[in-house]
């Protein structure tokens, strides 16, 4: 199963598209802070990580007979596996760019 992933497909708030957030990879931003590729990824992986802890927290409350909508937790449950999903497939092309270039003779 191949996965394709475009810029407006990204879980988090800072999206590829600078119009979307006025950040730029690489950027100077308001308080003078550089956004490089490895905060980008971070606060990805963070999000996605706070994406599947609401996801568990709404299951655990329809579970236990709160008053939550079960589409509301159905819809957010997909949300974070798709994140998930979208955060692995990144990892992957990470990891096969690290190894071909590692298979390079220079």
């Amino acid at each position: 199963m191949s996965v394709s992933i475009s810029p407006g497909m990204m879980p988090w708030k800072l999206q590829a598209d600078p119009s979307a957030t006025g950040m730029k990879i690489g950027s100077t931003v308001a308080g003078g802070e550089k956004v490089n590729f490895g905060q980008f990824l971070m606060q990805g992986l963070s999000e996605v990580n706070t994406m599947q802890h609401d996801a568990n927290d709404a299951i655990n409350q329809l579970l236990t007979g709160a008053d939550v909508n079960s589409a509301e937790v159905l819809t957010t449950v997909q949300k974070s596996e798709m994140a998930f999903r979208l955060i692995t497939q990144v990892r992957n092309k990470l990891l096969s760019a690290y190894e071909e270039l590692n298979a390079m003779r220079f």
